[in-house]
């Protein structure tokens, strides 16, 4: 094998599915219509109890399907989707949300060009992007890490991380999991990002049926997190009672504020 070969960019992508019979057709076209096609795709179908698992195998005999017995959330799901990955990135999307066609193609130029980025994302839409061009110059930024603290900016569909045996969601956490994760990489590799959207997401993340629908569980994951800092430095611990307060505050502002 050849040394270009080694370093060829190749994406896992890793959807977890609970119950997701009604969305999962749209959210895999999209993976299969890249202009850069996917080096794989694992769907770890996190104990359905609705014909998800039976609409893949149907429908998407080259797409690997993982079907656990019992539903421990997406963390676990997660992970045990990137326990198989054989590509060297990891392109995760959720169940009921859709990438543009050239989303893969241009992270993968941006990979190559820079080798050593370990997590990359870009914002989502609520708006249609299928037929969405983008644009001919892009923008590569660095997001400091002091930027990560104040809230979870990084929707789980719109991140690739390195397929680093190290990076994994810790599988006690149900809520706010993938913040605890791009907080771990974030202090200790550069994050990059372009502010393009590149995901569409078709339902909203406080909608009912949604994880975070449970605000108060988001909450306390996200303080959760914010207490796991202080396993990366000791010094955080000084910081840490601001960003608790500041987590309470977002709550109590969300609660008394009517939802637009």
């Amino acid at each position: 094998m050849s040394s270009e070969q080694k370093t060829a960019v190749q994406f896992s992508v890793i959807i977890a599915a609970y119950n997701a019979g009604q969305t999962i057709a749209r959210a895999l076209d999209s993976v299969l219509s890249q202009s850069f096609p996917a080096h794989e795709i694992i769907v770890v179908d996190d104990a359905s109890t609705d014909d998800t698992f039976a609409i893949i195998r149907a429908r998407y005999p080259g797409v690997k399907v993982i079907q656990k017995l019992d539903n421990y959330g997406g963390s676990v799901a997660r992970n045990t989707g990137m326990e198989a990955a054989t590509g060297n990135y990891i392109a995760f999307l959720d169940a009921d949300d859709a990438w543009h066609r050239h989303k893969l193609m241009l992270i993968k130029t941006i990979l190559e060009s820079n080798p050593g980025i370990n997590l990359f994302y870009h914002p989502y839409t609520q708006n249609d992007i299928l037929g969405k061009n983008l644009p001919e110059n892009v923008v590569v930024y660095k997001l400091p890490f002091v930027k990560l603290l104040p809230g979870n900016i990084i929707a789980t569909s719109c991140a690739v991380i390195r397929n680093d045996p190290s990076f994994r969601f810790d599988p006690v956490m149900r809520y706010s999991e993938d913040y605890d994760l791009w907080l771990r990489i974030g202090y200790k590799h550069r994050v990059y990002f372009v502010n393009i959207p590149l995901t569409q997401i078709y339902r909203p993340f406080t909608s009912k049926g949604g994880v975070s629908e449970k605000k108060w569980k988001m909450r306390k994951g996200e303080m959760r997190a914010y207490r796991k800092l202080v396993r990366l430095n000791p010094l955080f611990i000084f910081l840490l009672p601001f960003l608790i307060l500041s987590s309470l505050g977002k709550h109590v502002l969300k609660m008394i504020m009517p939802a637009r």
